[in-house]
């Protein structure tokens, strides 16, 4: 599934020579290109709609948590029970750029923030922002033990010495993340598939739509059945309409009459 019109554009016969080589290199596979329905004024609804965690999901976090507290052990293997996770995301298209961050603290809290980048960026540049944006507000936080996930292989191997930066734009982006990184006694950098990154994917999506001049919150609501399935009556109270020891005293006050016996009368009065 994509946003982008991959069929038409490696298989056009005024494809260059880079584009050909790779309509070859991918003709051994069974691919099969379906594009995405268009967001548009739908962007914000889109970003809730895949916000939202599942009921499943929930579970399996609340799980993940009480299994943390009582075996001592972490949400990803092989990671320390003090290891914060800080996943991030950048996000480019005609509206503009944005960034996603999202930080789990070692008992499963998350710790969320969608940004707006007021300026062009390309989507490396988006990635990178995005990064330096979580590196900050970790830092803020003094967190010491930090494992870094994204979905960008150029950024990560970059970030992890692999790969050398050689655009004079991405090389003052990556000195900026080499500062940072000081501030932290232990982390590690590692890529992770997109569907891994869905959260903070989404925070770069809203970010990238969003208009700065609105101040909004986005309250997310869970469903536990189809709106067109009729619920169920609750039993309502029921009322007795027996006569009451009040209904003397009542009519007594609002009628001014009194039963016929004077002892009772009396009672009331």
């Amino acid at each position: 599934m994509t946003d982008f019109p991959l069929r038409s554009i490696l298989h056009s016969p005024d494809a260059s020579q880079r584009l050909m080589k790779w309509a070859i290199e991918l003709s051994q596979y069974d691919l099969l290109y379906r594009p995405k329905t268009a967001i548009k004024a739908h962007a914000l609804a889109d970003f809730v709609a895949e916000f939202t965690s599942s009921a499943e999901e929930a579970k399996l976090v609340n799980h993940k948590k009480e299994s943390s507290k009582t075996n001592g052990t972490s949400a990803e293997p092989g990671q320390p029970t003090d290891m914060w996770q800080l996943r991030v995301d950048g996000a480019s298209n005609q509206k503009g750029a944005g960034a996603g961050v999202v930080i789990i603290t070692p008992d499963g809290t998350l710790l969320e923030q969608a940004i707006r980048l007021g300026f062009p960026a390309s989507n490396n540049e988006a990635e990178y922002e995005a990064l330096l944006a979580g590196l900050r507000l970790a830092k803020e936080l003094a967190i010491k033990r930090l494992a870094i996930y994204s979905d960008s292989q150029l950024i990560t191997n970059q970030a992890s010495g692999e790969y050398m930066a050689k655009h004079p734009r991405m090389i003052l982006y990556l000195d900026k993340v080499q500062e940072l990184l000081k501030a932290f006694p232990t982390f590690t950098i590692q890529q992770v598939p997109q569907a891994e990154n869905a959260h903070a994917d989404a925070l770069a999506s809203l970010g990238s739509v969003l208009d700065t001049q609105f101040r909004r919150s986005i309250p997310v609501e869970h469903l536990d059945r189809p709106s067109i399935e009729e619920v169920e009556p609750i039993d309502a109270m029921q009322i007795d309409e027996d006569p009451s020891w009040q209904d003397l005293i009542i009519d007594y006050l609002m009628n001014g009459n009194l039963p016929m016996n004077k002892s009772e009368a009396r009672k009331v009065q």
